[in-house]
């Protein structure tokens, strides 16, 4: 089966934030005893597969990023995973935060909504699906669960072709099936314990809870900002390694900063030598001011442009005899300044081919990061970054 996942999002994301609150009552979860507690990922997966086949290919969490609200918890269920195709998709989500919008169904996106019957008190449910694009996209089918108090369960299908109205339609999962996910009163953002319990006693479990703090913001290390240069810049295997940054002392007492080691190697042989120095302060220093190009240390041959976050500079001393030059590559911010020197091979007089060298591409490596770039180092070119990306080392650090 041809699987669209962005067509499963589109279905799945579009049940829960166009379904619109409603009145009544909702009731709480109705197995066994226990001391209640946040239902796990393990404990949905656990659940649902008491409704739908248990034949899976893999059954794991959902990949999560800093997007993700803290109050959801999704699991991903595939199907008929052969090494070539990934087969079926059914993602099921718990989520405790009510949906954002006004509920409309989109129908201007090709979405088609209709409301169900359940007999859950005070809870409203909703099918929707979108309909095949022949060789773009199956297709997509999606059923939520709205409580009164905002909770939300939904079930997302992807994978099968869908032409038409899903409960017409002989599909291996159907949509009773999926109904059935949704309705199971232990299916709640608060679980029982012996609802817990089941998560633990499920078996073939692929993907681990995600850390719930993994993008708490903490402060940025000395390695931890070049390794999210490298993130955002790519080429791993250029760095034999990384290290504190000599430059620090010249950003003041609460600069951080890391130096990559760029070197050549038998399998990369493409990059010149250079050390690249990456650093952040929270003002720059009185050498660089706040107009670096107006700076005596950095206006001889100095370009700004605009950036999002504030100006954008690129300042490069040509090499003259043995002096190879460098060039520094600066994000002035409003409340930080980050700041990359590039020294390595001898540094070209002329503005194109010096952004070339260093591949300045006109400030994006550091203005893109910050906020505005789809990488998971986005937020991390700063002295502030996401906690998990501490754990995360690409380059080997070398003290």
């Amino acid at each position: 089966m041809r699987v669209s996942k962005a067509a499963l999002i589109g279905v799945v994301v579009g049940v829960v934030v166009g379904v619109g609150l409603v009145s009544g009552c909702s009731g709480k979860a109705v197995d066994a005893g226990g001391d209640p507690g946040r239902i796990t990922h393990r404990a949905v997966a656990a659940v649902a597969l008491e409704h739908l086949p248990t034949d899976t290919s893999s059954r794991a969490a959902s990949y999560t990023s800093e997007s993700t609200p803290p109050e959801q918890v999704s699991v991903d269920l595939r199907y008929g995973a052969d090494g070539e195709s990934d087969g079926d998709l059914v993602s099921v989500v718990v989520s405790a935060r009510p949906p954002e919008g006004d509920g409309a169904c989109r129908r201007e996106l090709g979405q088609h909504c209709v409301d169900l019957p359940t007999e859950v008190k005070g809870a409203e449910l909703q099918l929707r699906w979108t309909d095949e694009e022949p060789e773009e996209d199956p297709g997509g089918v999606g059923v939520v669960l709205l409580r009164d108090d905002g909770e939300t369960a939904t079930i997302g299908y992807s994978g099968p072709v869908i032409t038409g109205d899903p409960r017409e339609l002989d599909l291996p999962i159907d949509v009773e099936k999926l109904v059935a996910v949704v309705e199971d009163p232990r299916l709640r953002y608060q679980a029982t314990a012996s609802t817990l319990a089941l998560g633990e006693e499920l078996d073939d479990w692929k993907g681990g809870e995600p850390d719930p703090d993994a993008y708490q913001l903490v402060h940025n290390t000395d390695h931890g900002i070049a390794q999210a240069y490298v993130g955002g810049r790519g080429g791993y295997g250029y760095y034999q390694g990384v290290i504190r940054s000599p430059l620090r002392e010249r950003f003041g007492p609460d600069a951080i900063g890391g130096r990559l080691l760029q070197r050549s190697s038998p399998g990369f042989t493409g990059m010149p030598d250079a050390d690249i120095d990456v650093l952040a302060a929270p003002s720059p220093p009185a050498w660089m001011t706040r107009e670096p190009c107006s700076a005596p240390a950095l206006r001889a041959h100095c370009v700004t442009t605009k950036g999002e976050r504030g100006s954008l500079v690129f300042s490069w001393k040509p090499a003259k005899g043995d002096d190879v030059g460098w060039a520094w590559m600066i994000s002035m911010r409003q409340d930080e300044v980050v700041a990359v020197r590039y020294r390595g091979p001898r540094m070209p007089a002329g503005y194109d081919e010096a952004a070339a060298l260093t591949e300045w591409y006109q400030g994006e490596q550091l203005d893109a990061q910050g906020g505005e770039a789809e990488s998971e180092f986005a937020d991390d070119l700063s002295l502030w970054c996401d906690r998990e990306h501490l754990d995360a080392r690409p380059v080997k650090q070398l003290d």
